[in-house]
């Protein structure tokens, strides 16, 4: 089924669960993320910056989601490697590899 994610919903309804945690906030006229954003204010106000810094991450989540880190991975061949070394530091490799640069 296409569009679901197996247990028959539609793709971004929210599980039973979910539902009933929205339904019980509502009940309450409680939301989350206006309470998270009163402390936020009021920590900042009183220069409690460990607890405005803790609710501002917990909200930047909804408006700047966290970014994967990107591994990246440069190949270089042997030739390029070598291409921008001095003629002494060209030695000094070859003789790494136990070539007499005098024979080359």
């Amino acid at each position: 089924m296409a569009g679901n994610n197996g247990n028959g919903r539609k793709k971004g309804t929210p599980n039973k669960k979910t539902q009933s945690v929205i339904d019980q906030l509502a009940a309450l006229d409680c939301d989350p993320i206006k309470g998270m954003a009163t402390i936020a204010l009021k920590a900042m106000e009183d220069k409690d910056f460990i607890l405005a810094g803790s609710m501002f991450k917990e909200l930047a989540q909804y408006v700047a989601p966290k970014r994967k880190s990107v591994e990246m991975s440069t190949h270089v061949t042997f030739e390029e490697r070598l291409h921008d070394l001095t003629d002494e530091e060209l030695d000094a490799e070859l003789r790494g590899l136990k070539l007499d640069p005098a024979k080359l």
